[in-house]
């Protein structure tokens, strides 16, 4: 079966099932619509014309771009998939990036190693300090998550 890669973006509902297959949870199809329409950039994978990968920017376009997102459907992990998706967006960044431009992401927990393997480095490091997040909005997502 052909793996295709395209600058696209996924449907709403493509968006909402390979993030919850991805194990990011449930999301309603008008919060993906809205989230969509904020992206900088994106390369979708497609397997028989089924999206089975994504990664994702948002940011202005020009000067800040934060990869939100690198979702790969459970039947493709381990395929080097997630890599192919990380590196067709930094060379897309690469393009439109004015110089001096930040591409930041938070990555989740055991995860660094994967993207290091894409030229990110851990914060602190020459340029940036500790990262930062704000966290209330997902500690009360976790809350009303639980409380169901």
């Amino acid at each position: 079966m052909t793996l295709i890669t395209t600058e696209e973006l996924p449907t709403p509902s493509e968006y909402c099932d390979l993030r919850s297959l991805a194990g990011w949870g449930e999301l309603s199809v008008s919060v993906a619509k809205k989230a969509l329409e904020k992206t900088a950039l994106s390369i979708c994978a497609r397997q028989e014309g089924e999206l089975v990968g994504l990664s994702r920017a948002v940011g202005d376009g020009v000067l800040y771009f934060y990869i939100s997102d690198v979702f790969v459907h459970p039947t493709q992990r381990g395929s080097g998939l997630g890599q192919t998706l990380v590196s067709e967006l930094i060379d897309r960044i690469k393009i439109v990036a004015e110089p001096g431009a930040t591409v930041a992401l938070l990555s989740a927990p055991k995860r660094e190693e994967f993207y290091e393997l894409a030229g990110f480095q851990r914060c602190p490091n020459k340029i940036f300090g500790h990262g930062m997040a704000y966290l209330e909005p997902i500690e009360r997502l976790l809350r009303d998550t639980n409380a169901s």
